[in-house]
């Protein structure tokens, strides 16, 4: 094998031959070409689409294979379709034809790993390209060395060009293949044969560059050595070639008619014709997959029942058609206030339901019945008709109803009859569910008021040194006198104003309030310590909040060192870096800083030497159990101590009888807080304690 043919100036050479080419078998070469363009695409497709690994692998290897036989046969049938003065029949050194495929099915296996992309980078694409260029050229003067001439020549210009065009044209190939299914105007399959024709040509394309590279010159046959392939043999290989290619071809044709089919049949399965919408056997199965995922996870769900009142008024009056559009419009209008992880179904007729996962609490329903609700306010206009068309919704919970799928739309379906007999815009299946997420409702919407009418108030429970009996400062609790509930308590409002998104607002307000009475109790003469307020994660969260901080206590005219900060473990296992920075810039100031119900965070202690932390509160679920359970004792004692090695002071929450205080105090927490020391009680309350002799520092 000569590799360098470059050097006409040999001796040896004779005149330089005439070469021509047969039209029929050149047309035949592209076609063949463009044919295993087609198909590698085609395999590229079945790939991406291609659910495992192992199925990706067999679909990669049989493009890869398919394309290389097709530029392989493309190469040799343009072969035959050459003849040289003096030498038309041509034969083939075996081993080098076979060699000669190699490369073309590794360049082809390198395109299709980057066609098989979703998507493609730019380095990815000149790799691609390169690689089957690479692989392109080297089959071609590979099978150009198996004819044996020893008179044949390369004019290096032409060489050089022939690679350069493989490149460019690949390049192009694979730019198609990504960016033409982004043209409105090319279905699936219009994109495949386009692509697939272009890289076709780009096959074809660089092996008649390469040939017009190629010189051929008088010269005695090199003898061959080995077995040769007559131009006959060749021929019936590159039928067999074709014939394979052709047969992958039809296969993934075939394949890709059965799945179109399969996800056409599985679409009308599972679809409603008139409004698009999923029906009632596609929502069957996607309630179940719903209750499996809240059962693993411990969630909620729910499952609301929607039904147009006076439906039947609409058909009877106006006609089916007339009907027929309220239901596309009225289906058009539920797509928008569900969530991409809820679901939304016709369940026939004028009935409609909708899947709610991921639920914290069940009233957290209501928010999409009302959206829902809202959805359907505005008239529905065509045809210079106006119609008003209202909604019922029922509403049942998973697992608070039941845990069957059947049972909770049978359920909801009731609970739907039950909100048009009161004419209530949605109902729970359960009425004090109902009568519940109501309240909890109309309170969020009460809270803002509350919060400009100064309908909440603060009050204030002791915290106790245990060895004196001494109080050692005070915890700030809001509460709220609602005109027509009453007393509600922190328990039911707090929630609600961080749903409603009023949490801010409401810290803000307890801050300033705790920092005026502080302010005033100093005044008055009452050195209590220091006043404990909560504040929650989106306080903290906040990069607002120091200052906001510091603009309070000057407004108040307090000294930082009476405030404390409560904060929940909880809400530090979520600390990113700039809460963690706002906390140590707290600190600074002279606020100390408290790590409220210590114990139920399930966090690392780590974080207690980076934080700058001056107490620890135990938690009361440790202290309840504190007389009987060896365990909430060991874990009193354990906190004890070590909040006393890192130089903390451990206060125990929730004590309520006089047995749990000495057990604290006996294990080595020092102070503590609870009902058997003092009821939550007023400002005024706080001052009238007798003497002020509780105070440990009066």
């Amino acid at each position: 094998m000569e590799f360098w043919r470059f050097d006409n100036s040999d001796p040896t050479l004779g005149p330089l031959l005439e070469g021509t080419y047969d039209p029929l078998l050149v047309t035949l070469s592209i076609a063949i070409a463009c044919f295993a363009g087609l198909t590698a695409l085609m395999l590229a497709d079945r790939m991406v689409a291609s659910p495992s690994p192992t199925s990706k692998t067999w679909w990669h290897l049989g493009g890869a294979v398919a394309m290389g036989c097709g530029i392989w046969a493309m190469h040799f049938s343009g072969m035959l379709a050459f003849s040289v003065e003096g030498h038309e029949q041509m034969e083939y050194a075996l081993s080098l034809t076979a060699l000669s495929l190699v490369p073309a099915i590794l360049g082809s296996g390198a395109a299709l790993h980057f066609m098989a992309h979703p998507s493609l980078k730019v380095h990815q694409l000149l790799v691609g390209a390169l690689l089957m260029a690479v692989g392109i050229g080297s089959m071609h003067y590979a099978g150009m060395e198996a004819m044996h001439m020893a008179g044949l020549r390369y004019h290096f210009p032409f060489f050089v060009l022939s690679i350069v065009v493989a490149f460019l044209l690949a390049l192009a190939a694979l730019y198609l293949h990504f960016r033409v299914r982004s043209l409105p105007a090319f279905s699936e399959s219009g994109m495949t044969l386009v692509a697939g024709v272009f890289m076709g040509f780009a096959v074809a394309g660089m092996h008649y560059t390469a040939m017009g590279a190629s010189r051929f010159y008088e010269s005695p046959m090199s003898a061959a050595h080995e077995s040769l392939l007559s131009q006959e043999s060749m021929a019936a290989a590159i039928g067999g070639f074709a014939g394979l290619i052709l047969g992958l071809s039809l296969l993934v044709a075939w394949a890709d008619r059965q799945k179109a089919i399969q996800r056409m049949l599985e679409h009308l399965a599972n679809t409603d014709t008139l409004t698009g919408l999923p029906n009632r056997t596609h929502f069957r199965r996607h309630l179940g997959l719903a209750l499996s995922h809240s059962q693993r996870q411990g969630t909620r769900l729910a499952v609301l029942f929607m039904d147009l009142n006076d439906f039947k008024t609409i058909n009877d009056s106006l006609g089916h058609a007339t009907g027929d559009r309220v239901l596309q419009e009225f289906a058009r209008r539920l797509t928008g206030p569900i969530r991409g992880e809820d679901a939304v179904a016709r369940f026939g007729g004028d009935e409609f339901i909708i899947l709610i996962q991921d639920l914290v609490m069940p009233e957290d329903a209501v928010q999409t019945a009302e959206r829902l609700l809202r959805a359907m306010e505005a008239p529905i206009e065509f045809d210079d008709w106006k119609l008003h068309a209202q909604a019922s919704i029922g509403i049942s919970i998973y697992p608070d109803d039941s845990e069957q799928a059947d049972e909770l739309i049978q359920q909801a379906d009731a609970a739907m009859y039950q909100a048009k007999r009161h004419d209530s815009g949605y109902h729970f299946f359960d009425q004090n569910m109902t009568d519940r997420a109501m309240l909890r409702v109309r309170l969020g919407n009460d809270l803002r008021d509350a919060l400009k009418q100064d309908q909440l108030l603060l009050h204030y429970q002791p915290q106790v040194n245990l060895r004196t009996g001494k109080w050692t400062g005070v915890e700030a609790l809001a509460r709220w006198q609602h005109p027509r509930e009453g007393d509600i308590p922190p328990s039911v409002f707090v929630p609600l104003a961080e749903r409603t998104g009023l949490v801010l607002a409401l810290g803000e307000w307890a801050l300033r309030s705790a920092c005026q009475q502080g302010r005033a109790w100093l005044d008055g003469g009452l050195a209590f310590g220091h006043i404990a307020v909560n504040v929650t994660a989106p306080q903290l969260a906040r990069p607002g909040f120091v200052a906001q901080l510091r603009r309070i206590l000057e407004a108040a005219d307090l000294p930082a060192s009476y405030l404390e900060l409560e904060i929940t473990e909880s809400s530090l296992m979520h600390s990113d870096q700039g809460t963690i920075k706002r906390l140590h810039e707290i600190r600074r100031m002279g606020v100390s800083l408290a790590i409220d119900d210590f114990g139920t965070g399930y966090s690392s202690l780590s974080y207690l030497k980076h934080l700058p932390i001056d107490k620890l509160k135990i938690d009361r679920s440790f202290v309840h159990g504190i007389l009987d359970d060896p365990r909430d004792q060991a874990i009193v004692r354990a906190v004890a101590d070590m909040g006393a090695s890192l130089g903390f002071i451990v206060l125990a929450e929730g004590i309520e009888t006089e047995e749990q205080g000495q057990a604290v105090l006996g294990l080595g927490c020092r102070q503590g807080q609870g009902f058997f020391f003092a009821l939550p009680a007023d400002a005024e309350s706080i001052v009238a304690a007798p003497n002020w002799s509780r105070w440990e520092n009066a």
